[in-house]
């Protein structure tokens, strides 16, 4: 049998968005060990190519903000932080984050000629832009100084680099994650309605995986998007979700247990992250085989 390259980090549909709750931090105090346990979450994104963190509020904002403080930080490219992020006590630990490593912080180790960058100069005919080279890359285009931007470089001169701006969107392999904040599990759920995206809940109280297999395959073979709803440490998606008065049922397409016969007593929600997103890439990536 020949060897499959399937290294290619491809942007694949569906595309992923995973929802967990601000709760996720709310049983760790040291601050070094609640910015590790996101850094997992933001670790586990990346590896199965999730384009959307979505963080619903079920405790406290600051808990929030905590967690999308650190999941901005791990996303950026380490030779722009500097430049992006300011001085923040979220990050006081930051240190202590795995490397992302994803393909626009690494983009030779791919072989891409695309990286992000960041505006540092700009007139009415060009822009220069820092992508963390030797050289900068300038760009006939007017942006604004100060925004982030992915660069396609297209030749070298002495002085620079020549490039063209790209849009993330028409980028084909995975290119990072984005992070947003839900006042409530309400809030969240009103979204992803509104931008089509096929809902699906993780929770120790559904269906079990193999008896709903086939059903998840077929969403997986039609949905352009779909989210994976995640509970927290205390209370179970449905059971934050009941303190508002809403019924999971009517918003998620299949409610399934990804875990049958664990061993614990309770599986922490950074695992069952890293767990339900390994299985939807099997899948995913038997149905691409497929095709």
């Amino acid at each position: 049998m020949e060897f499959e390259d399937l290294t290619p980090p491809l942007r694949t549909r569906p595309r992923l968005a995973i929802a967990f709750p601000s709760s996720l931090v709310s049983d760790v105090f040291d601050s070094r060990e609640r910015t590790r346990k996101v850094g997992y979450v933001g670790r586990a994104a990346a590896i199965f190519r999730v384009e959307e963190l979505l963080v619903y509020i079920d405790d406290a904002l600051e808990n929030a903000k905590f967690i999308e403080d650190v999941l901005k930080y791990l996303e950026a490219p380490p030779y722009l932080r500097k430049r992006l992020i300011a001085l923040n006590p979220n990050l006081r630990h930051a240190g202590v984050l795995p490397p992302l490593k994803a393909v626009h912080h690494v983009p030779q180790a791919f072989g891409i000629n695309t990286r992000e960058g960041v505006v540092v100069a700009s007139d009415d005919v060009k822009s220069v832009v820092y992508a963390g080279l030797n050289k900068n890359v300038v760009v006939y285009k007017p942006l604004v100084v100060g925004k982030r931007v992915a660069v396609e470089i297209e030749k070298e001169l002495p002085r620079h680099y020549l490039g063209n701006v790209v849009e993330k969107s028409s980028i084909k392999w995975y290119w990072g994650y984005e992070v947003k904040i839900f006042s409530s599990i309400a809030e969240l759920f009103k979204y992803l309605k509104s931008e089509g995206y096929a809902i699906l809940c993780a929770s120790k109280k559904g269906n079990m995986i193999y008896s709903i297999e086939e059903r998840l395959s077929s969403i997986l073979k039609t949905a352009e998007k779909m989210s994976i709803i995640f509970g927290g440490p205390k209370l179970d998606v449905d059971e934050i979700a009941e303190k508002q008065s809403i019924n999971i049922h009517d918003y998620c397409e299949i409610t399934a247990n990804f875990i049958p016969r664990q061993g614990v007593e309770s599986v922490r929600t950074e695992e069952a992250i890293l767990i339900v997103l390994a299985i939807v890439n099997y899948l995913k990536e038997r149905i691409q085989r497929e095709k």
